[in-house]
C-alpha cells in the first residue's frame, strides 16, 4: 500500500516533470505553428496534402512499429538489467526489415488514393522509421524514470532541428521536398540526442525468452493501439481518395492545429501512464488521479481551443491566406472531439496500466467504425466538412470508456469536467459565427462564470506552485 507521505512525494515529482514538459511543449507548439504557417502559405493545399498525406502514413507506422515495447518499457514493474539492449536490438532489426516492406509497398498506397506522387515522396520517407525506433528506445527508458525534463528538452531541440531545415528550403521553392528534409533531420538529431543522454550497447541479436514475453505484453497494448492509429490512415487512404488533394491539404491544416494548439495534452498523457502504473495498489488513489487529471487536461487544451476558434475566422485568412479559410470552419469540430478524446484520455492510461487493454481496444472499434462509417459517407457530399461532422458523430462512443472505467475503480469525478467541457464547447462551436468582438464576450464570460462557480479550479495554480517549490526527492 502507499502511504499518503509516498503519494504525496510522487505528485510532486509529477507535477514538477508535467512543468517542465510544459514549458517545453509550449516552446515545440509555438515553433511548430510558425513553421505550419510558412510551409502552408507558401505550399498551398493541393501541394500541403501531398506532405501531409505521406507524413500521416509515417506516424501510423511510428506509433505500430514499436509493438508496444515503449509501453512495456515503461509500467512493467521489473525489468532485466540488460532490458533497453535486447528491446534496441529489436528494433534494430525490426526496424530495417519493416522499411524494407514499406519501400515495395508504396505503390499499393498510390493506387488507392489515385495519387502516384505519393510513391516517390513515402520511399523517400522510410529510413526516417528505423531512425525512430533507435531514438524510442532510450527515450522510454527515459520515461520510465520520470526524467521528463530531458526527454522534453531533446525533443523540442529535434523538432527546432526539423523547422529550421524546412522553413528554408520551403523558402527556396523546394516545394514539399523542404518538410521532407526537415523529417530526416529531426530524427537523425533525435535518435543522436537520445542515445547520448540514454546510451543503450548496440545488440543484433537478441533473448528470444525476454522479447517473446515482452512483445506477447507489449502486442496487448499495441493491438488495441493500432485501431486507434487506424484513424490517422483517413487523412491519406479516405479523405484523398474521396475528396481529393486539396481537401487533404484543408483537413490536415485543420488536425495540425488541433494537434499544436492541444500539445499540451501530451504531458499529462505522458505522466499518467508512468504514474498509474505506480499507484495499482491502491483503486482509491487510481480515481482520485483521473478526476483530477480530467481536469489538468481541460484546462490545459479547452481554453486555448476556444480562444483559436473565436479569431480564426480572420486569423487563419490572415497568416495562412484566404484559400486556407475552410481549415478555420473544420477546426471547430476537429478541436471539439479533440477536447473530448483528451479529457477521457484518463480513462485509457488508467485502463493500459491495470492491463484492460480489451477495454481499449473495444472502445476503439466504436470510436473508429463510427467515425469511418460517416467519414466515408459525408466526404463525397460535404467534402473538407465532411471530415469535422464526422468527428462529431464519433462522439457518443467515449461511454465505453466511462463504463469500463467505473466498473473496475469506480465512477471519476465530473464534476469539474463537464463544466469544463461546456464552458469550453460553447465559444468553441458559437465562436466561428459571430462578430470577432461577441465571440471575446462570449469566451470571457464563459469561463468568468466557470472559475466563479468551481471553487475548486482556483486552487489549481496554488497546487501547481507548491509542486514546484516542493523539495526535490532524493536521487
Amino acid at each position: 500500500m502507499h502511504t499518503n507521505q509516498s503519494l504525496k512525494a510522487l505528485k510532486n515529482k509529477v507535477l514538477q516533470g508535467g512543468i517542465y514538459l510544459t514549458i517545453r511543449q509550449l516552446a515545440a507548439s509555438v515553433l511548430s505553428l510558425v513553421s505550419v504557417l510558412v510551409i502552408a502559405r507558401i505550399l498551398g493545399p493541393e501541394n500541403y496534402g501531398i506532405f501531409v498525406s505521406a507524413s500521416f502514413i509515417l506516424y501510423f507506422t511510428f506509433w505500430t512499429a514499436k509493438c508496444g515495447l515503449d509501453v512495456y518499457s515503461i509500467r512493467q514493474p521489473n525489468l532485466p538489467k540488460d532490458a533497453a539492449e535486447q528491446i534496441l536490438a529489436f528494433y534494430n532489426t525490426a526496424g530495417i526489415g519493416l522499411c524494407v516492406l514499406l519501400w515495395f509497398a508504396t505503390p499499393l498506397v498510390g493506387a488507392w488514393t489515385g495519387q502516384s506522387v505519393l510513391v516517390e515522396v513515402l520511399r523517400w520517407l522510410v529510413p526516417v522509421i528505423w531512425l525512430e525506433m533507435v531514438a524510442n528506445a532510450s527515450i522510454s527508458m527515459m520515461e520510465r524514470e520520470l526524467r521528463f525534463p530531458q526527454v522534453g528538452l531533446i525533443e523540442t531541440l529535434a523538432q527546432v532541428a526539423n523547422y529550421a531545415v524546412s522553413v528554408p528550403l520551403v523558402l527556396l521553392n523546394w516545394g514539399y521536398w523542404g518538410p521532407i528534409a526537415g523529417f530526416f533531420a529531426q530524427f537523425a538529431l533525435l535518435a543522436i540526442m537520445a542515445s547520448y543522454c540514454y546510451p543503450i550497447a548496440w545488440r543484433w541479436r537478441w533473448r528470444s525468452q525476454f522479447i517473446g514475453s515482452a512483445l506477447r505484453s507489449g502486442l496487448a497494448y499495441s493491438g488495441s493501439n493500432l485501431i486507434w492509429n487506424l484513424k490517422t490512415l483517413t487523412l491519406p487512404l479516405i479523405v484523398s481518395r474521396l475528396a481529393g488533394l486539396e481537401a487533404t491539404g484543408i483537413v490536415g491544416i485543420a488536425i495540425r492545429l488541433s494537434d499544436q494548439l492541444g500539445m499540451l495534452r501530451i504531458v499529462i498523457a505522458r505522466l499518467s501512464m508512468s504514474t498509474l502504473a505506480k499507484l495499482l495498489g491502491n483503486a482509491e488513489a487510481v480515481r482520485r488521479t483521473v478526476s483530477r487529471g480530467i481536469v489538468y487536461q481541460g484546462l490545459l487544451v479547452g481554453p486555448v481551443f476556444a480562444t483559436f476558434s473565436c479569431c480564426a475566422s480572420w486569423i487563419v485568412p490572415l497568416i495562412f491566406g484566404k484559400s486556407w479559410l475552410p481549415s478555420a470552419q473544420v477546426f471547430t469540430f476537429v478541436a471539439l472531439a479533440t477536447l473530448l478524446y483528451t479529457i477521457f484520455n484518463m480513462h485509457i492510461s488508467a485502463l493500459y496500466a491495470a492491463g484492460h487493454n480489451r477495454d481499449v481496444a473495444r472502445f476503439n472499434v466504436i470510436y473508429i467504425s463510427m467515425f469511418w462509417l460517416a467519414a466515408w459517407l459525408l466526404l463525397p457530399v460535404l467534402g473538407a466538412w465532411g471530415y469535422g461532422v464526422a468527428e462529431v458523430f464519433a462522439i457518443p462512443s467515449f461511454v465505453a470508456l466511462h463504463c469500463s472505467i467505473t466498473k473496475l475503480y469506480g465512477s471519476p469525478d465530473y464534476g469539474d469536467g463537464m463544466w469544463l467541457i461546456v464552458t469550453t464547447a460553447i465559444p468553441l462551436l458559437a465562436g466561428p459565427w459571430f462578430p470577432f468582438y461577441m465571440s471575446l464576450s462570449l469566451l470571457v464570460g464563459s469561463y468568468g462564470i466557470l472559475f466563479l462557480a468551481r471553487p475548486t479550479l482556483r486552487s489549481i495554480p496554488m497546487e501547481l506552485y507548491a509542486a514546484w517549490k516542493a523539495p526535490k526527492p532524493a536521487k
